[in-house]
């Protein structure tokens, strides 16, 4: 038997090692987007707040994700603004409680009460969301939507936490997360 011959048998078990692999890790990946925008740009004015002078409509924006992993329960959400208060940050949406099978949230859902699962306590102290109205003058500030599978039940966390709270309670129950980020100015 030649070397190259006695070399095929494992070269064909590694190539469909390789074939079962690469599906399995491609169904991993979990990613959050906003529906036709790319990452990076700039919240459109329906977006920032709705508070005197911030001349926004207050509207959460529209978001998508694909499946999380297997053992995901619930999954949690969190907008926060690491340039506000002068580089101490704004959180300005927390939420979680949100069912695994739940794929996406439309435009402005953020502030009716019918929005599956709880509001937490975001910086201005309501649990809805509020949109960015940064300093007029300032460069554009950034906002960081994080989504994070979770492997606890969508009723395993008390309403009202804060941002700081929230993660705090999730250390060692995010099986995935991701982020899509935006950004605005006046």
């Amino acid at each position: 038997m030649t070397r190259l011959t006695s070399l095929n048998p494992w070269l064909a078990a590694v190539a469909v090692a390789l074939c079962v692999q690469f599906p399995a890790q491609a169904q991993e990946r979990f990613t959050l987007s906003i529906p036709g925008v790319s990452d990076n740009r700039l919240f459109t004015a329906a977006a920032a707040s709705d508070a005197a002078g911030c001349g926004g409509k207050n509207q959460s924006p529209a978001l998508s994700w694909n499946a999380g992993p297997a053992a995901t329960q619930s999954y949690a959400i969190v907008m926060h603004d690491p340039d506000g208060q002068k580089g101490l940050g704004v959180d300005h949406w927390v939420h979680y409680g949100i069912k695994a099978t739940t794929r996406q949230i439309p435009v402005g859902i953020g502030t009716k009460p019918t929005f599956e699962g709880l509001g937490g306590t975001n910086s201005k102290g309501t649990t809805t969301y509020v949109g960015p109205c940064p300093p007029t003058g300032d460069s554009a500030h950034h906002y960081i939507i994080q989504i994070y599978a979770l492997d606890l039940a969508p009723d395993a966390l008390p309403a009202g936490l804060t941002r700081a709270q929230l993660l705090e309670k999730i250390k060692g129950h995010v099986l995935r997360n991701s982020s899509a980020v935006r950004r605005y100015h006046r």
